[in-house]
């Protein structure tokens, strides 16, 4: 089988300017943390993703991360990038934990405004707020209104129950536990539509809601995991450069291999035997270096592919000290 190659791009990719992060929600499938690294996308790094985005028929973007307000001034840099390859930028992503006065949020609205930004989605839900005082989000909001920046929430429906909290303060998740009841974390994650990669793995391991199977179950009944790694709609791209699938976060694929020659299998031996084989495949690969799958079994295929993933990757550090390229970045899997 030839080189697995992309030949257009759909608009609305995420850009992925950095991995660090002023909380660590444990429904992020990035697994952003303060503790990842401090790394954030070069400008020369910006410039050669958005002409490619372009020239592949990706016409818009959003930014996100991690927390895109960490360096702000990278992040003005990756906007004016942006339009300067007339790529628009459809909004900003962020938790608001860097609001800090009127007048200095001021200032860099208009800076975002002049650069072509004219949107900020502002995350707001239980999960964000066990870092980020409610208070702090509507304080951005009143910042943003009066500057002309337009913004949206996600998820808007978890305001009315953070509001019944003091929004001086953040809250812990036992706290809304307390207030709500025993399976607030799991309705919540239900309402929020998660995908459970990365961290969010954690919600659906430690519930009781979520039976567990056995590895063989999953292989067994493997469906689409092909197809799925293959999509476009919604994906990523990091500060590395590599594309992350949508909804396969530990996968990754230089764009610019993706889109130029292609993927070959003896490079991308994990990325390529999701793709030729799925599930199955996959294993096949991780168990001829080792992998032994768990006896207590998984609470889905995704737990069982990250658990493979892991190993992989922790393998292949052991032995030479090498990532491998189409597994990872470093920091995803220590903090999920």
């Amino acid at each position: 089988m030839g080189n697995y190659k992309i030949k257009s791009l759909y608009s609305g990719a995420g850009i992925i300017v950095t991995y660090k992060c002023s909380a660590s929600c444990i429904h992020c499938c990035y697994s952003a943390s303060p503790n990842r690294s401090g790394d954030y996308i070069s400008k020369e790094t910006a410039d050669k993703i958005f002409a490619l985005l372009k020239k592949t028929g990706c016409n818009s973007v959003h930014i996100g991360g991690g927390e895109p307000f960490m360096d702000f001034d990278r992040l003005l840099e990756v906007c004016k990038s942006a339009v300067k390859n007339k790529v628009s930028v459809d909004y900003i992503e962020t938790n608001a934990s860097w609001f800090t006065n009127d007048y200095t949020v001021s200032e860099k609205l208009k800076k975002l405004t002049d650069a072509g930004v004219d949107c900020l989605l502002i995350s707001i839900d239980p999960f964000h707020n066990e870092f980020i005082p409610y208070a702090r989000v509507k304080s951005l909001i009143k910042c943003c209104d009066k500057n002309g920046m337009g913004t949206f929430l996600w998820q808007a429906k978890y305001e009315r129950v953070i509001r019944k909290l003091d929004e001086n303060e953040t809250h812990s998740l036992d706290e809304y536990i307390s207030k709500f009841g025993n399976d607030f974390i799991e309705a919540t994650a239900d309402n929020y539509g998660l995908n459970f990669n990365g961290r969010a793995l954690r919600i659906i391991e430690n519930s009781q809601k979520f039976p567990r199977y056995s590895y063989e179950h999953f292989l067994l009944n493997e469906s689409r995991c092909s197809d799925i790694i293959k999509s476009l709609q919604h994906f990523h791209v990091d500060l590395n450069g590599d594309l992350i699938p949508p909804s396969c976060n530990g996968f990754r694929a230089n764009i610019f291999d993706l889109c130029g020659k292609g993927l070959d299998g003896e490079k991308y031996i994990n990325f390529m035997s999701v793709i030729n084989g799925g599930l199955n495949m996959l294993y096949k690969t991780a168990q001829d270096i080792g992998f032994i799958p768990a006896n207590d079994g998984y609470a889905s295929k995704c737990a069982f592919c990250f658990d493979m993933k892991k190993y992989i990757y922790d393998s292949l550090m052991l032995k030479d000290g090498t990532e491998p390229c189409d597994i990872g970045p470093a920091g995803f899997f220590e903090e999920s």
